[in-house]
């Protein structure tokens, strides 16, 4: 199974919350391996999310629905 990119976290914290929210709604999610490493334990940099490539649609339609976004927006 290939893990993919789909989407940037503005930080690590926004990141796991986002994976935990695609995590409940049934698809795998984590953070870009050596995205979440900062000075005090969680970095304020921005991280990617990774989802199997299989699962990047679907991951997508959950997010942009929590955060309010429609197809059209994004055009």
């Amino acid at each position: 199974m290939g893990w993919e990119v789909f989407t940037t976290a503005p930080d690590q914290v926004i990141g796991e919350a986002w994976c935990e929210l695609l995590r409940n709604a049934g698809v795998e999610c984590k953070l870009q391996p050596g995205d979440a490493i900062g000075f005090l334990g969680i970095s304020v940099m921005p991280v990617r999310l990774v989802v199997p490539e299989a699962e990047i649609e679907k991951a997508r339609e959950i997010l942009d629905d929590y955060l309010g976004y429609s197809t059209e927006e994004q055009l």
